[in-house]
């Protein structure tokens, strides 16, 4: 009774410091902490949630040492532990928690909340074999609970996917015996420890065994999931290739679900697959009845499905199987013709759904089915259905669904490559008639709510796609702003349309204007997968357009993402043992890494780490700290979770395993795909994504080992940058490694100097091209190669010189510098034929300019560090010799000099050249120059116009006044460089 008493007595006085945390009130919680420490200054949940408190308000230092002073004493207390597992999750010290969870279980061996705990700490970290173990003493010590034996077979299930090779001969063995003992004992229970046996029979092949534990008794526990079963048994045929009893199996699901459109394909699959072995039932065999074995049978079969729902709710899905039984059959080259066409089917099909906006979406998938002749002939037959149609005056729409029937149209004509054969002049025509449509169209939409999109929108994309291809045939970029006037209009009507706003954004950044764009980004309340998803959107524009500040702050929120992400997965596994979802505890897995290796991640934390190093230093000194707040460790590749936290994660190929998560088809474009290949350009963008990433990777590991390097040269540093290692590598012989994988990458990838051309609908293209064709490559390898020389100088003395070295270091990079410049320094406002026009390649160039020029200042800084003592101990030498011969300089110390000087006159050049295209600083005002020809003449048009050229104005300013404070550190920091 005492220690029940003593217990309650803690918990009074530590109630209203729960109830503070609760409310976010974490300084009351400080407060009413240490009232309770005054009265039991050795009560650790006290001090924990003290910890707690402090870690919210930011003062993790405090935090840290009061985690660590109680952790020390190996507590046990529930409450204590508890607590202690929240601190170190927010902090994300996972092994600290199976720390603290292992020595509690020394001092309580038999406690199974503590033990369960445990286990669920290695979920955290993924110790499947750690799983296992503990799995099973809690086993040993609560045999009568099933969860707990299960939770160690689902354990050795997760092995087996770590080593495909131990699985296939141990781990799923071992799983397969110790299910089948239970199931032997007829222990079996629940339908969750069903499942987990239906997974360890699929991952070991043995489909015979699935299918006959389906039919058996133990299938009729699996009730969660509707036809489950049945599903289940068709998939299982698939993969045994009993195609008969698989078509029987598709056929009945579909009758039951006649619009499941998986369902429809496998169906038709397995009739094509009979078909081609030529298979029929054998006489008087009436098992195989229901099959179907060829084409005709399968289009006999969809056209009762058509006439039973007939009197039903209509569903797309059988219209739609009979093209999709049309188009297998020509891709796998069947030569056995069916009875129906699909041009018909494709007017039927209009005739139904035409006023939906799904038909478009829906028939241009089967439009490559039609020659050119029966794609015109399918546009004349869908046109004389509409009355607006037959007249070559513009006819508006009297309705919602004759309009989007004439969208629909319009649509497919595109997709038909029919606009994209008729001339510039026509198209143009066209596109004002899509204009005026979309105006008249918004007054059926007038009682729309904000969030709702507008009725005659896709008419306003239409148009300002037509702009966007005849900017592309004609390279005149008075379409484009033709078209970014448009969409600005037509957002005014509809703030929720999201394909507005996307191809907005890419026109904006097509023409070098980021400014609108971030406002346009967050309107889009992206939230979650979406920062992985869609952030492409914008992510390769904020960089090179020169917004330094806002690429700061969206790598921040998009790296934060990430990490919470890792922190709630873990969570998100331990809920699946808990509640027996096996089935979901690989997919939480395999989610969990193909974010950790998503070319969006890994660019983010790269171009994040890349951008601090050069916004943040003005002098050498502040690079060096920054690397050592960035704890780089260059032979390792870096996977930054956040802000306080970073891993290292060290891979025989890193980028083996890149995944490429962009949702590439969120913009809308119909398309021709004859002349708008997606498909290819998806590929070969993630192939430059993969090279470019390798690029910028090895850069910043480049650049931090020369940092690393000339800190240890003067002896200002003796480890590894603080990153603790048993066996740590000399940093020349890291970097050596580095810049031979560097200048191999570059051999591979010479095939991405040449351009290519993305379609505007399309993934964007990196800098990739640029950096191979104009020598970025080359000044950043001669200035390492630079920096290897000069270290080499150091270790070996001065007799190791090399003439053809010191002539480099000299004039070589800046010359080149100096060139590049050249090339691209040009004004904002160019004329062209007597016509003004923006040239928006020129902040890109100059942006990516000072990039590269600011790498080569970071490693300037490194020969100065180097150089500087060896210059001081030549001239303290040379003052004591006696004799009065005069000792020469060394010539490195002089081609350093010059070096710097030629670079201090590129960079005031560059500074100069950037400076020359801020509006403002010229006096320049966008609006009044005439840069493009309004498409109508209309007063809310002009209105419209003038308020984008400020909001274009506004972004090159923004742009130019960054990059010049950006060039005005470089400045400095070279200012600090002179020997």
């Amino acid at each position: 009774m005492a220690s029940r008493s003593h217990v309650d007595v803690n918990e009074r006085r530590l109630r209203p410091i729960y109830d503070c945390l609760d409310n976010g009130n974490n300084k009351k919680a400080v407060q009413e902490a240490d009232k309770v420490l005054k009265k039991q200054k050795d009560l650790q949940c006290a001090k924990i949630l003290k910890a707690l408190a402090l870690l919210r308000l930011g003062r993790h230092d405090d935090s840290s040492n009061l985690l660590d002073e109680v952790h020390a004493q190996h507590p046990v207390d529930e409450a204590t532990l508890q607590a202690m597992c929240i601190c170190y999750r927010e902090t994300y010290k996972l092994e600290a928690i199976v720390d603290m969870y292992e020595n509690a279980h020394k001092l309580k061996p038999d406690n199974e909340e503590i033990l369960s705990a445990l286990f669920m700490a290695y979920v955290r970290m993924g110790n499947y074999k750690k799983q296992q173990q503990t799995a099973m003493s809690l086993h040993r010590l609560q045999p009568q609970k099933n969860p707990y034996y299960f939770w160690a077979i689902m354990s050795i299930v997760m092995q087996s996917h770590t080593d495909k090779r131990l699985g296939a001969i141990m781990f799923l063995p071992l799983a397969d015996r110790m299910t089948k003992k239970y199931v032997e004992e007829g222990k079996i229970n629940a339908e969750a420890e069903v499942q987990l046996y239906l997974i360890i029979l699929e991952l070991m092949e043995k489909y015979e065994e699935t299918l006959n534990l389906l039919k058996g008794p133990l299938g009729e526990k699996l009730t969660s999931e509707l036809l489950y079963q049945e599903t289940r048994e068709a998939e299982l045929y698939t993969k045994l290739e009993r195609w008969p009893e698989a078509n029987a199996a598709y056929k009945k699901l579909i009758k039951e679900y006649p619009d499941h459109w998986i369902n429809w394909q496998n169906y038709i699959s397995s009739c094509i697959k009979l078909e081609s072995t030529d298979w029929t039932p054998l006489e008087n065999d009436d098992s195989y009845s229901e099959v179907h074995y060829t084409s005709e049978m399968a289009l006999t079969f969809i056209q009762e499905i058509l006439t039973w729902q007939a009197d039903n709710r209509l569903l797309r899905g059988p219209y739609l199987a009979r093209l999709e039984l049309i188009k297998v059959l020509r891709q796998t080259g069947s030569s056995k013709p069916l009875s129906v066409s699909p041009l018909p089917l494709m007017i039927e099909y209009y005739e139904l759904f035409g006023d939906k906006f799904c038909c478009v979406e829906d028939l241009t998938i089967y439009t490559d089915l039609l020659s050119e002749e029966e794609g015109q002939q399918l546009i004349d037959t869908l046109s004389e259905t509409l009355d607006m149609c037959k007249t070559s005056d513009i006819t508006f729409a009297s309705n919602v669904k004759q309009m989007q029937r004439h969208v629909t149209i319009c649509k497919l004509k595109r997709n038909l490559g029919i606009f994209h054969r008729q001339p510039i002049e026509h198209r143009l025509v066209l596109t004002k008639e899509f204009l005026s449509r979309h105006l008249h169209g918004l007054d059926f939409g007038k009682d729309l709510l904000a969030t709702d999109v507008q009725f005659s929108d896709s008419y306003l994309l239409l148009a300002v796609h037509l702009l966007v291809d005849i900017w592309e045939e004609t390279e005149d970029t008075k379409y484009l702003w033709q078209g970014i006037v448009q969409l600005e209009k037509g957002m005014k009507k509809s703030i929720s349309n999201f394909q507005i706003k996307v191809l907005l954004m890419r026109l904006y950044c097509i023409m070098g204007v980021y400014g609108p764009c971030h406002t346009l980004y967050e309107s889009l309340e992206v939230k979650h997968i979406m920062n992985d998803t869609l952030g492409h959107t914008i992510f390769n524009h904020i960089g090179r357009l020169g917004h330094f500040m806002a690429a700061c702050a969206t790598y921040g929120s998009m790296l934060k993402f990430f990490a919470v992400n890792h922190k709630e997965t873990a969570e998100y596994l331990i809920a699946s043992y808990k509640y027996g979802s096996f089935n979901k505890i690989n997919e939480f897995v395999k989610f969990r890494n193909r974010l950790q290796n998503s070319i969006q991640y890994i660019s983010a934390q790269v171009e994040s780490m890349l951008l601090d190093m050069g916004m943040e230093t003005s002098k050498h000194q502040k690079t060096e700290l920054m690397v050592s707040y960035m704890a780089l460790a260059p032979d390792k590749v870096i996977f930054v979770c956040s802000r306080q936290h970073i891993m290292y994660i060290s891979r025989k190929d890193p980028y083996e395993d890149l995944c490429d998560n962009r949702d590439l088809s969120l913009m809308r474009a119909w398309a021709c795909p004859v002349k708008c290949n997606i498909k290819e350009a998806e590929e070969y963008s993630f192939k430059e994504e993969k090279a470019w990433i390798q690029v910028r990777d090895l850069s910043l590991r480049i650049l931090g080992a020369c940092v690393i390097l000339g800190q240890q040269s003067v002896g200002n540093i003796n480890n590894r940058n603080g990153v603790d290692h048993e066996k740590v590598r000399p940093m020349n012989e890291v970097l050596e490694d580095l810049i031979k994988q560097f200048k191999d990458h570059l051999t591979n990838i010479q095939d991405f100097s040449k351009p290519y051309k993305y379609p505007t609908q399309g993934p964007y293209p990196t800098k990739l091209s640029s950096y191979l064709s104009d020598n970025h490559s080359q000044i950043f390898t001669q200035m390492v190669d630079t920096v290897v020389y000069v270290y080499k100088l150091q270790e070996e003395g001065f007799d190791s010189k090399d003439d053809e070295q010191e002539e480099k270091l000299k004039s070589c990079v800046p010359n080149i510098l100096e060139g590049l410049l050249s090339k691209h320094r040009c004004s904002l406002v160019q004329s062209e034929n007597d016509n003004k026009c923006v040239n928006p390649k020129v902040l890109e160039n100059l942006v990516f300019l000072a990039e590269t020029l600011s790498h080569v200042v970071i490693l300037t800084g490194v020969c100065h560090r180097i150089l500087k003592p060896l210059k001081s101990s030549f001239n303290k030498k040379s003052k004591k010799k006696k004799d009065a011969s005069p000792v020469t300089m060394p010539s490195i110390f002089e081609n350093y000099n010059q070096h710097l000087t030629a670079l201090e006159t590129v960079a005031k050049d560059l500074h100069q050249a950037v400076l020359d295209i801020d509006p403002v600083f010229l006096s320049i005002d966008l609006s009044n120059l005439s840069l493009t020809e309004p498409l109508t003449v209309d007063e809310e048009d002009a209105a419209i116009e003038k308020d984008m050229w400020k909001k274009v104005e506004k972004s090159y300013q923004v742009s130019a006044w960054e990059v010049t404070e950006f060039l005005h550190n470089k400045m400095q920091y070279l200012n600090d460089l002179k020997l």
